[in-house]
């Protein structure tokens, strides 16, 4: 029974052949607590049984809506999602993942009773063994932050998940924000916007959320070009979005730490991956072309690192001066720890 009083939520969910996880992910939305909900299907041009399987939840729900469009990417099949979301709230779900059954209640209570523009839960990523791995969302230090602009720099230092799911965020705002077409990692940079596009925020302890690792995952996937090409333009959108809300000079420098960090963990993929990947040679070279990309920002945005960071940037550089193979040895050792987190997580 929908209570006239209760707000409308809305879930976007995008999908591609999906035929074989979409059920769970539909069922879980079905057996929320909150009932006005609204769904929001996005095919993105399957090619397999996913929308009749869809078609089968219709009835389900009271507005259920379902648009199909060429393959486009996941990306720019949430911005659908966004266009065509009419509830005051809305939340993402990935078809391959499910929600806890009080997720939107306890979310939008939590939003409610403090009148946030955010709501951040936890989620359990679970392996494909159906064995929860771990519990993440956000760290217990950030609890007592209430303004979003606080929190962006949080971004930076692991303290909260980067991606858009297990959050409730207000449509007004969010609709104020586009998905980068294209991008591997369109999460991250649509995220760090709405830090500045809203004002307050709430978090749950609760793990509303249950993420599946899957092999397909990007990123698990054997390392390419697109990979690194993909992360330096987070980078850039990261800083532009600085600039377009205040220029902030700390934050910067974080943004350029943080992506230093990632140059890291790329070369790093590079060492563990070298025997599987298609084109090696292409995967360094882009590397290299990023990395310099990387360094003349740097300078133009006269960004200051710090001695430590500097370091990372010269073990970075090495190949072009003691070759690949020596260059790989030598780090390898360095970073044996952080490579062997790297293969875990892969």
């Amino acid at each position: 029974m929908i209570e006239r009083n209760q707000p409308l939520v809305s879930i976007i969910i995008a999908f591609y052949n999906e035929q074989e996880l979409l059920s769970r992910c539909l069922q879980s939305v079905r057996d929320q607590t909150h009932k006005n909900l609204e769904v929001v299907l996005i095919n993105d041009g399957s090619t397999d049984h996913s929308v009749a399987i869809a078609e089968k939840f219709r009835s389900d729900f009271r507005l259920f809506k379902m648009i199909s469009i060429e393959n486009s990417g996941h990306s720019e099949a949430r911005n659908f999602g966004l266009k065509n979301a009419s509830g005051e709230f809305l939340t993402f779900l990935d078809a391959d993942d499910e929600l806890e059954p009080e997720m939107v209640s306890v979310c939008l209570k939590k939003m409610l009773e403090n009148d946030a523009d955010l709501v951040i839960s936890m989620f359990t990523i679970f392996n494909q063994n159906g064995i929860s791995e771990m519990v993440s969302g956000w760290k217990a230090r950030n609890q007592n932050i209430t303004k979003t602009k606080d929190l962006s720099y949080e971004m930076f230092n692991h303290g909260i998940s980067e991606n858009v799911w297990a959050k409730l965020f207000k449509s007004n705002l969010a609709k104020q924000i586009v998905f980068e077409k294209g991008l591997w990692f369109d999460d991250r940079p649509f995220m760090f916007e709405y830090l500045f596009v809203a004002d307050t925020v709430s978090f749950v302890k609760d793990s509303l959320l249950k993420i599946h690792k899957r092999n397909a995952s990007i990123t698990r996937r054997i390392i390419e070009p697109k990979r690194l090409i993909d992360w330096h333009r987070v980078f850039e959108l990261e800083l532009k979005i600085v600039q377009k809300y205040g220029s902030d000079e700390v934050l910067k420098n974080k943004i350029a730490i943080h992506y230093l960090s990632v140059l890291m963990d790329n070369y790093l993929i590079q060492i563990i991956e070298q025997k599987k990947v298609r084109d090696l040679k292409k995967v360094r070279k882009t590397f290299f072309e990023y990395l310099k990309k990387y360094c003349d920002i740097v300078k133009s945005e006269k960004i200051i690192l710090g001695s430590k960071d500097k370091i990372i940037l010269k073990l970075l550089l090495l190949p072009k001066f003691l070759g690949w193979n020596l260059a790989n040895n030598l780090i390898e050792v360095l970073k044996r720890k952080r490579i062997s987190g790297l293969k875990k997580l892969k």
